[in-house]
């Protein structure tokens, strides 16, 4: 099924995503992890974080996506300055490598089971902003992780795509069964395109990355 969603009511850019293959209603929170992102928010918040986890997980992804292995010497510095920490408490490091292992798990397995990591909020500005929050890190992430890759048009413009809707206003967000919609619309996209960008990447490198300083 192809959709056209216009963003009216979501974005501020006066942009659209092309026809793209969506799944109707598709559970795109991972809702096993409710309490993985309230322990998250807990945490980084505990520690002095800047971030929200939907944004943290965004980051993480877009390391990975960029061709980046979870390894604990090679995150630390990165992670500390996302979170505007001098030092990342211990525990919350703990909890920053497992959550990179397990996104790269999900992002690498033939199950397609990968999902963005949002907050379950029956609040949809609350809920369209973690997208744009999760966004935002997955850009800034996968600039970090410098790719040194030619990236396919379909994942040139995705990543363009990904950029507007990191632009979400809240002033513009408002209930309605159309804005509902276009966010689960969204969100799959979103989730898509990075299955899609983690492959093309990971590919061209043939399972070697590059690293992260």
């Amino acid at each position: 099924m192809s959709l056209e969603p216009r963003f009216s009511c979501l974005l501020l850019p006066p942009q659209r995503i092309e026809s793209i293959p969506i799944k109707k209603n598709c559970a795109v929170i991972m809702t096993s992890e409710n309490n993985r992102f309230e322990q998250l928010a807990n945490a980084i918040l505990s520690a002095g974080g800047q971030v929200d986890p939907s944004e943290l997980h965004g980051f993480t992804c877009g390391l990975l996506a960029a061709g980046a292995e979870p390894d604990k010497r090679r995150w630390q510095k990165e992670l500390a300055e996302l979170l505007d920490l001098e030092a990342v408490p211990a525990d919350l490091d703990r909890d920053l490598l497992q959550l990179a292992e397990e996104s790269s798990k999900q992002l690498s397995g033939s199950d397609f089971s990968f999902q963005l990591l949002l907050c379950d909020d029956e609040d949809i500005v609350s809920r369209t902003l973690a997208l744009g929050h999760w966004c935002e890190g997955f850009l800034h992430g996968f600039g970090i992780g410098g790719a040194e890759v030619k990236m396919q048009p379909t994942s040139e413009e995705a990543l363009k795509d990904i950029g507007a809707i990191s632009q979400v206003d809240a002033d513009h967000v408002e209930e309605s069964e159309e804005a509902e919609q276009q966010l689960i619309e969204l969100q799959e996209y979103v989730r898509v395109a990075v299955l899609n960008i983690f492959t093309e990447v990971r590919g061209s490198h043939s399972g070697s990355g590059p690293t992260v300083h």
